[in-house]
């Protein structure tokens, strides 16, 4: 190595070990994050919001889930209060309709984009007392939602004072179809019934509408036992 070639190493030397050292201490990852307070905040609520369980339902259904009785009265905590009183991680969107049936519900409800992780259905006895084809038209409800990605969870039916004609064959066709499809089933006609619970003949009281929802909260458990308050 001649005079000058020796030279123009020794200029560039300390340009070459601090272009190691910067190498040497390059990340392989980088975790990129804006800076911006607004854009940490943001980024901070999505990281939290991805490790929390979907902890969502939709509740389907007639004057009975909506705590409807006697006319337009309605239950000072029905059943969507009452369900998040049981399970407070739930988020609980209401759609129940007094007056509601499967076969009047079906055409509509299958054009729906359904969103919540659980759809609760709970319908069948407006369909026993107008006579309505109430299978094929809950057999749509129930396969629409499963299309759609979404658990459904069949109610079974809720006892009425004195019985009614159909009830228990609509009862059984929502159990038997729970079993076809592979849905949740929450028995509430296993649910303890005493007429003195009962707002009038066919709706439930607070004592009864209580029992139900404790029911529909048990059938919840079984598909996101992640989401039951702590202590269930």
């Amino acid at each position: 190595m001649n005079e000058r070639t020796a030279g123009a190493v020794a200029r560039a030397l300390p340009w070459l070990v601090l272009a190691a050292a910067l190498a040497g201490c390059a990340p392989s990852r980088v975790a990129w994050r804006n800076l911006s307070p607004q854009d940490e905040e943001q980024w901070s609520r999505q990281q939290k919001l991805q490790q929390q369980p979907d902890c969502s339902v939709a509740l389907w259904g007639d004057s009975i889930l909506h705590g409807a009785h006697n006319g337009a009265h309605r239950l000072a905590e029905p059943p969507a209060a009452i369900l998040k009183r049981l399970r407070p991680l739930y988020g609980v969107e209401d759609n129940s309709v007094p007056g509601d049936s499967a076969y009047a519900r079906q055409p509509q409800f299958e054009r729906l984009t359904l969103r919540a992780r659980i759809v609760v259905l709970q319908y069948g006895i407006n369909d026993a007392g107008h006579h309505y084809p109430y299978e094929p038209s809950f057999r749509a409800m129930v396969a629409h939602v499963k299309a759609q990605g979404r658990t459904p969870l069949i109610t079974g039916l809720s006892r009425v004072i004195g019985g009614m004609a159909g009830r228990d064959e609509n009862d059984a066709i929502a159990r038997r179809i729970a079993a076809e499809t592979g849905s949740v089933f929450a028995d509430w006609g296993a649910v303890h019934f005493d007429p003195a619970d009962m707002a009038d003949g066919v709706h439930p009281g607070p004592r009864y509408a209580e029992r139900l929802t404790a029911q529909l909260a048990k059938a919840m458990d079984r598909v996101a036992p992640e989401c039951a308050a702590p202590g269930v």
